[in-house]
């Protein structure tokens, strides 16, 4: 949940790629699963501990991706009222996610990003911020490549080199695919591993790389646990028009 990248395709299709960095003692998210919410499929990897998760994708075109914090580093002053992987899957279980960041209660809450994709009729690329006390929504140009980091655990240096990287990265290829994305996420750095793409910091780490790939007709959703060196992928069918079929590859 702490460095995103986003990538469109032909089409208004995308990658979306993520390196979650977490605590080595939590309790490694199972890997990805399909879940029947009410008419719909959404597929996500499910942290055991809260329940949660820190990216999902739905058979209604949407998908959702969370990183730790939102503009600057904040305290982390727990009891909350609601994990925010479990805000994510109300994020994408909404029909519209734009009418769920206007209408939900986020009080209570610890301060996160919200990255999200979604179809109105055409592809739309959001970034909302929840600061602990107010909403931030930005509008960002989905036919342009992307990079976020986590507010939480890099300093302004470090999300200006991620930029940096991603940018050079960027010069080099010009089509783009899942696995040379993935190579990015995997081996892009300076040499210090504590803020390298893959990091180690002791208390945190990079644990996991997940990647989403929208096409059209169908979803894919690939996971590569670092911890394990185990990968898993799974897919779900989709229209052409965007409004999924609900079937499961």
């Amino acid at each position: 949940m702490c460095t995103l990248t986003y990538l469109p395709l032909s089409d208004e299709q995308f990658i979306i790629t993520t390196n979650r960095d977490e605590s080595p003692k939590r309790p490694l998210a199972e890997f990805p699963a399909f879940h029947a919410v009410e008419s719909r499929n959404i597929m996500f990897p499910k942290d055991p501990q809260a329940g949660g998760t820190w990216i999902a994708a739905a058979d209604n075109g949407t998908s959702v991706c969370l990183l730790n914090g939102a503009f600057e580093p904040h305290e982390h002053q727990p009891p909350y009222k609601m994990s925010r992987g479990l805000v994510l899957k109300e994020a994408v279980e909404c029909i519209n996610p734009e009418e769920f960041i206007k209408n939900f209660d986020f009080s209570g809450i610890e301060p996160f990003t919200l990255v999200m994709l979604f179809h109105q009729p055409h592809l739309r690329l959001m970034t909302f911020r929840w600061d602990g006390n107010q909403k931030h929504t930005t509008e960002n140009d989905p036919e342009q490549p992307q990079i976020w980091a986590s507010a939480q655990l890099y300093n302004k240096q470090a999300i200006e080199n991620r930029e940096k990287w991603f940018s050079e990265w960027l010069g080099k290829h010009k089509e783009f695919s899942s696995e040379n994305i993935k190579q990015f996420h995997q081996n892009a750095g300076s040499g210090d591993l504590q803020n390298d793409m893959v990091m180690d910091r002791g208390i945190v780490k990079t644990v996991c790389i997940t990647q989403v790939v929208s096409l059209k007709g169908v979803v894919t959703m690939s996971h590569h646990d670092l911890m394990r060196d185990q990968q898993q992928s799974l897919s779900l069918s989709q229209q052409v028009n965007q409004e999924f079929s609900h079937g499961v590859l």
